[in-house]
């Protein structure tokens, strides 16, 4: 994203991508419509025939897919780039828009992008965004503990994180497995209670962290959130291709 774009320039969404192929188009795109809506941004009558004939940019498994206010539409390629589990994580300060940009996937993008790099830079793998004392999303994921109660948290959207579509696909799988799920405030004092921490999205897939701000969290090894999201997302990854058109 454009560092001096205004927040309301476009809105996008990333998609895993494989072959011409994209998982979750159809989440992906109400999603994309429900942020250009809230920003006022017209939806192309001919959306989904013109993305069936637009050709990417650039090499790799995720693909943005933007809309942009004047009704353009690109797709960009790149990679996901993260080690194995487990990862590492360090605190940073969470973006503030206006409530009706709050989280939205829009063009004024850079905030995000500076705490991936403040998390390069210390040697971590990802930032977990922290606002009022919370952690409210993850700078390309969103993150769901396990407290010692065996209850699944994740940060509630009132905090201002994007809706994850990798978190609406894992949910049902986390309560089948018998976990109750909670959307919530994820305190430090709640996080000192987890079990076990992980992060989900389309990028990181399923990952489990070990570490935030050089401090221990969670077990030693991956624990039953992590085996049931790992085992329900690869099973969900099957079906979810489809083409763009």
């Amino acid at each position: 994203m454009d560092d001096n774009a205004s927040v309301g320039a476009s809105v996008f969404t990333t998609l895993r991508w494989e072959e011409g192929r994209v998982a979750w188009l159809e989440a992906h795109l109400k999603r994309l419509r429900a942020h250009a809506g809230r920003l006022e941004i017209e939806w192309p009558e001919d959306f989904e025939e013109r993305l069936a004939s637009s050709s990417p940019t650039g090499d790799g498994n995720l693909c943005q897919v933007k809309l942009s206010r004047n009704g353009q539409i690109e797709l960009t390629l790149r990679s996901a780039d993260y080690p194995p589990s487990p990862l590492s994580a360090v605190s940073h300060t969470a973006p503030r828009f206006t409530r009706k940009a709050q989280g939205t996937k829009h063009a004024a993008w850079t905030s995000y992008s500076d705490a991936r790099t403040a998390a390069e830079n210390a040697g971590a793998d990802i930032a977990l965004l922290v606002h009022d004392g919370a952690v409210v999303d993850g700078d390309r994921c969103t993150p769901i503990l396990l407290d010692l109660d065996g209850v699944a948290y994740a940060p509630s959207l009132e905090g201002g994180g994007i809706d994850s579509i990798t978190l609406s696909i894992l949910k049902p799988a986390i309560e089948a497995a018998g976990i109750p799920f909670r959307y919530a405030r994820l305190t430090e004092t709640l996080l000192g209670r987890s079990s076990e921490l992980i992060v989900v999205g389309t990028g990181v897939t399923v990952a489990w962290i070990d570490e935030i701000d050089g401090q221990n969290v969670g077990a030693d090894s991956p624990g039953p959130l992590y085996e049931t999201c790992n085992a329900a997302f690869v099973s969900a990854l099957d079906d979810a291709w489809s083409t763009l058109g």
